[in-house]
């Protein structure tokens, strides 16, 4: 599978500033075949054919402050297994489900089609994490 590019939604700026409570809010990375980063909005992979709607778990694994920077580092979600028809999918999505706000995503440039018995694996940063804030 091809690398992925991070990009931020721009509503989640401010939500991360003032609304967010990272460390411990719930997160998800869900799987979308189209964003809208000045809205913040994504069309999410349908619900069957090995994904369920809503994403999967990423767990917080650490929260903290350094210098004036703040890291949030979370645990990998699960594989997605594709089954019947498959499913495609360009886009991974980072999601404060605590808020239901949509802060980040990874392109990876096309839609990939995984076919049945085919998994999506997003790995997530174990050192720096999914974002940093100065």
């Amino acid at each position: 599978m091809p690398s992925a590019t991070y990009n931020k939604f721009q509503p989640a700026i401010e939500n991360l500033f003032e609304n967010i409570n990272s460390g411990s809010d719930t997160w998800v990375i869900k799987l979308a075949t189209a964003v809208n980063a000045v809205a913040g909005t994504i069309t999410e992979v349908a619900n069957g054919n090995g994904y369920t709607t809503g994403g999967n778990a990423a767990t917080v694994t650490s929260a903290s402050q350094t210098g004036g920077t703040f890291t949030l580092v979370l645990a990998s979600p699960a594989v997605w297994t594709a089954s019947g028809a498959g499913f495609s999918f360009r886009y991974a999505i980072l999601t404060d489900s605590t808020t239901s706000t949509n802060v980040a995503y990874w392109d990876y440039g096309a839609s990939q089609a995984v076919a049945s018995g085919e998994t999506v694996t997003v790995t997530l940063d174990p050192t720096n994490g999914v974002f940093q804030a100065t």
